[in-house]
């Protein structure tokens, strides 16, 4: 955290991983309900879906906002 150039990358870690995150914490992961590294593995990528799946409607409405 001495340098500037790791000041900048602390900074962009708010937008690359503290909101997706947020996001899965509030649609219900705080634990995960299944065993082993397989199940486990599934349930965070259908949370990735979601995640991704939800912004892009949001841009996409953004989009249309703008155009309208």
């Amino acid at each position: 955290m001495g340098t500037e150039a790791a000041q900048e990358i602390y900074r962009q870690r708010t937008a690359t991983a503290e909101f997706p995150n947020a996001g899965c914490r509030n649609r219900g992961l705080h634990q995960f309900g299944v065993r082993g590294l397989l199940k486990a593995k599934a349930v965070s990528l259908l949370h990735a879906l979601v995640h991704n799946f939800q912004r892009t409607l949001d841009l996409k409405g953004q989009l249309q906002a703008k155009f309208s």
